[in-house]
């Protein structure tokens, strides 16, 4: 039995490990200016099998790599402590040989990676401040730069609270001992005046502190506005509260608006438009007021003045345009004239009386009077806004003035200039274009009906339309008369365009019934003309167009 036991012994020490140790390998870690070093680890030591076993553990292959206790008996436990101090960053290995007394001994591998510190991420400047006023350059962009001393840093860049700042590139690397350079671009477009705030963040996660943020703060200023217009000029003396648009640019909700001293109430309709009140405490004396915008401080500034009259009481004119056409400019013998202004005559609109017989339509009606020239004129109606009045049809000149008294009150002299056509066309509308003023004609029973998009003229049909503006005729119109019937006039010549076809009217003369200087038109519709809902027609007197935008509509 004795050598049988010794046999076994020869047997298992021929075959294999006697010891195993747990753990199987160690690994230790440490990085280069660390405050500790690695912490000790333990080998738990016990034989594969059978009966304790006397052990001895020493170190093969490092210097750094200490165990204790030397020697043992399983089971057992022993402590392997490393030291790097002195060791570069980089990877190494030694092992723990573990030999039992009569046995195959046990290496147990051990690994040591010393790292170098990580790098710390910087970035510069921090905060960030910029200042934009309204109206001038955009900001320059801001150079943010990046550094991470010692260590290859990757890094990441987003931007919140703002879609006004953008960061270019978004990503990218930062080398040892380089810097890295971001561009921070402000677009203030469309901001109002105010400070805006954002947090621009910088993620590399290889670095010691992981994150870096930089706060962004921009002003927005508002700059000094410009009032370029105001709207109306001005109102008569004792008007209510008026309500009044100014334009310019520049403006914003914090823009205040001034009458002189007093500051108005104010509306932001846009950038370019404001719309204001003047109370009638401030419209009690004839004479100006000086309207300005300004923005506040920092970056403001006042706009230059804008006058607003006050206009002693009494009749004013504002402007004059063609009856039919609405446009302003030249106005031709008998053409039947609109006058705007304020003050002109009653609050309520009063028309003409026919007169009887072969007399002209009075010159005088509600207590106004227009004078052309040295010529009281016929009028048709009159109202405070708005008089509908006849030129003279034996004007001559280049120019001439016109005045309204009203209740024994001149307004002021308003120029008009002359010219011996400017003809205007009537349109349904009250602007001069669209649909045009037209009848159409049944050729069979005569009978007129309304030209609209539902009452279409026929292609080779008749249709009627209304003028004015042709100037001096032959037969000779007369100022203010009714006329009595159809008579085709020899002077001046007219032509039609209708759908861009030229057409030679049939009859073009005064118009039964209406006064003279309103001219009735006859013609047919081409027939080779393109059927639509707004075919353009134009009336040419003397080679002098009628306003355009006027349609009829042919099927």
């Amino acid at each position: 039995m004795k050598w049988f036991g010794v046999l076994f012994l020869l047997a298992a020490g021929a075959n294999g490990q006697s010891l195993k140790s747990t753990p199987a390998t160690l690994t230790f870690s440490y990085q280069l200016g660390a405050a500790t070093l690695p912490a000790s680890q333990n080998l738990a030591v016990a034989p594969l099998s059978g009966a304790a076993l006397n052990f001895t553990a020493a170190v093969s292959g490092a210097s750094w790599l200490t165990v204790s206790p030397a020697t043992a008996r399983t089971n057992a436990t022993i402590k392997v402590t490393v030291n790097p101090t002195g060791l570069s960053v980089g990877n190494y290995t030694a092992s723990v040989v573990l030999t039992p007394t009569g046995g195959t001994a046990l290496s147990v591998p051990v690994t040591l990676t010393v790292k170098a510190p990580p790098a710390t991420l910087v970035a510069t400047p921090s905060p960030v401040v910029l200042s934009y006023t309204r109206g001038g350059a955009t900001p320059d962009p801001v150079a943010l730069t990046l550094t991470g001393g010692g260590a290859l840093l990757s890094y990441s860049i987003s931007i919140s609270g703002a879609t006004w700042l953008t960061a270019t590139p978004k990503t990218g690397i930062i080398f040892p001992a380089f810097s890295a350079q971001v561009a921070l671009q402000a677009d203030p477009t469309g901001l109002a005046p105010g400070i805006y705030k954002a947090t621009v963040k910088i993620d590399a996660p290889s670095a010691a502190n992981k994150t870096s943020t930089v706060s962004v703060e921009m002003s927005v200023n508002p700059g000094a506005p410009v009032l370029d217009n105001v709207f109306p000029p001005g109102v008569t003396q004792g008007a209510g509260a008026t309500t009044i648009t100014l334009s310019g640019s520049n403006f914003y909700s914090g823009t205040v608006v001034k009458a002189s001293a007093t500051t108005l109430q104010a509306t932001l309709l846009g950038a370019t438009v404001l719309q204001s009140v003047i109370p009638a405490g401030l419209l009690g004396t004839a004479g100006s007021l000086a309207l300005t915008v300004s923005n506040p401080d920092p970056g403001g500034g006042t706009s230059a003045a804008e006058t607003f009259l006050i206009y002693s009481p009494g009749p004013r004119i504002t402007g004059i345009t063609n009856g039919a056409s609405f446009l302003s400019g030249m106005a031709a013998p008998c053409e039947f004239i609109n006058i705007f202004g304020s003050g002109l005559g009653p609050e309520t609109i009063v028309t003409f009386q026919p007169p009887g017989g072969a007399n002209p339509i009075a010159s005088t009606l509600a207590g106004v009077t227009v004078t052309i020239g040295a010529t009281p004129v016929p009028l048709i109606f009159v109202s405070s806004t708005q008089i509908a009045a006849l030129v003279p049809c034996l004007i001559s000149g280049a120019a001439t003035t016109v005045t309204v008294n009203f209740n024994g009150t001149d307004s002021q002299f308003f120029g008009l200039s002359l010219a011996a056509a400017s003809p205007g066309l009537f349109a349904l509308g009250a602007s001069g274009s669209g649909a045009g003023a037209v009848f159409n004609v049944n050729d069979t029973t005569g009978e007129l009906t309304l030209n609209t998009e539902a009452n279409q003229a026929l292609k080779g049909s008749t249709i009627w339309l209304y003028a004015t503006g042709a100037g001096q005729t032959t037969p000779a119109s007369n100022d203010g008369v009714l006329a009595a019937a159809e008579q085709n006039f020899t002077a001046p010549v007219a032509t039609l365009t209708i759908g861009g076809i030229d057409v030679t009217p049939d009859y073009f003369g005064p118009s039964p019934g209406l006064v003279s200087g309103l001219i009735l038109i006859k013609a047919k519709v081409p027939t080779d003309v393109a059927a639509g809902r707004t075919v353009p027609v134009v009336l040419s007197v003397n080679g002098v167009p009628s306003q355009s935008g006027v349609t009829i509509a042919v099927k």
